[in-house]
């Protein structure tokens, strides 16, 4: 984590301002890869930057891309945006943080670190904007098809790799009494994913269909989105019943891993493992997901630990300045967008400064169409185009020069 980095804005004299006012944090993802081209950029400027941009044809045009990796772009276009601030004479207002953590898809400590500094600091954020929702895509399933939509994610969901552990000497398949380690194993795994947790629709999601009750059009989310509170419920049921909404109103259960069969069909196998992977959803905590796991298993002989875990993050506001002053410079350059209030099933860095910050937003500002983020983003050759590239230094001038200095 030593190679994260954290810029900090503030002029001469303004410090009680600053803090009065309440910070502001942009985070981004540097890693290993992203620091050297970042440190270079810094050194070499645009002639290296634009070293990394080709044409390409698609769709029989001629269309600029970046083919480069996307997290080093993130941390040039927030650059970009402060020094476009700067070198046209503003001053900062608040104190500005840029953030930039090396190792959110490894050990994650950086951002850790950089948070930790912050609080022994006395440092409170009035909001914290990482990445999270980044495509522009159609509300189909929450019942609104032609309604472009892009996820403010509020929160981000828990996370946990339970270990089952069976013992057994083996020995020759004819003489299997009392069961087989792999058979024990199955049906501890069984009884698990047979035992679904709680279905609810928490604040973030309640949001989500209150800002689209306008948009939907297909029924039965139409009737019920007209009083989303009192139809939690039915609405959550209905999310349950779609492959796009039901990671947002449960705990999911994934068995990825098992270790320790037989090399040969006629020998039972000794000591195995398996691996189940949860998402915690709001209102389920490590404890309570091993509570109940535990009274799910009949064989009691079967051992459970976690290998990792961590709790839901907090749910931000959406009612205070942060959020607002997101979504308006994100509506300016996105005018036929809805943004709405979502939570991401994913990890990201912003839970890290949830001690000092109380709307912690995950949103990136590169926009990507949803057949571009499927090819571009974390996969193969991942690239951004470069129409999103300056568009997203756009809104990030936009919220820098409205939230955070003076004119």
């Amino acid at each position: 984590y030593v190679l994260s980095v954290l810029f900090v804005f503030n002029r001469p004299g303004q410090q009680e301002k600053g803090k009065s006012l309440g910070a502001f944090l942009i985070f981004a993802v540097v890693g290993l890869i992203g620091l050297a081209l970042t440190e270079l950029g810094m050194m070499l400027g645009v002639a290296l930057l634009a070293g990394f941009m080709g044409l390409c044809l698609k769709g029989g045009k001629a269309e600029m891309e970046m083919v480069i990796w996307i997290a080093a772009m993130v941390v040039f276009g927030v650059l970009e945006a402060a020094e476009y601030l700067l070198t046209r004479g503003k001053s900062f207002a608040r104190t500005a943080y840029l953030a930039f953590g090396d190792d959110e898809e490894t050990i994650n400590l950086g951002a850790l670190a950089i948070a930790e500094h912050l609080k022994a600091q006395g440092v409170t954020l009035e909001f914290v904007l990482d990445e999270g929702g980044c495509k522009i895509e159609p509300g189909t399933a929450f019942g609104a098809p032609e309604t472009a939509i892009v996820s403010v994610q509020l929160m981000e969901k828990g996370y946990a790799d339970l270990e089952l552990s069976v013992h057994s000497i083996g020995g020759h398949s004819s003489r299997p009494y009392g069961g087989t380690s792999l058979g024990r194993l199955s049906g501890a795994i069984a009884d698990i994913t047979r035992a679904p947790f709680a279905v609810r629709l928490n604040s973030a999601m309640t949001g989500a269909f209150e800002t689209l009750a306008p948009y939907i059009t297909q029924e039965p989310l139409k009737t019920l989105v007209q009083d989303v509170a009192g139809n939690a419920d039915a609405i959550a049921a209905c999310c349950m019943g779609s492959p796009d909404l039901f990671p947002f109103v449960t705990t999911t259960i994934a068995p990825t891993m098992i270790r320790g069969g037989s090399a040969a069909c006629n020998v039972m196998p000794q000591d195995m493992t398996a691996v189940i992977n949860f998402r915690l959803a709001d209102g389920d905590t490590v404890e309570s997901v091993m509570a109940h796991c535990r009274e799910a298993v009949q064989d009691k002989g079967v051992e459970m630990r976690f290998l990792q875990a961590n709790d839901p993050s907090a749910i931000a506001r959406r009612d205070g300045y942060g959020y607002r002053r997101v979504v308006e410079s994100m509506q300016r350059y996105f005018p036929d967008v809805v943004f709405i209030p979502s939570m991401t099933v994913g990890a990201t860095d912003a839970h890290r400064y949830e001690e000092i910050c109380d709307t912690c937003l995950r949103c990136s500002p590169f926009m990507t169409e949803p057949a571009e983020a499927a090819s571009g983003v974390h996969g193969t050759n991942e690239r951004l185009l470069v129409r999103s590239y300056l568009q997203g230094i756009r809104v990030l001038i936009d919220l820098m020069e409205h939230a955070n200095v003076e004119p």
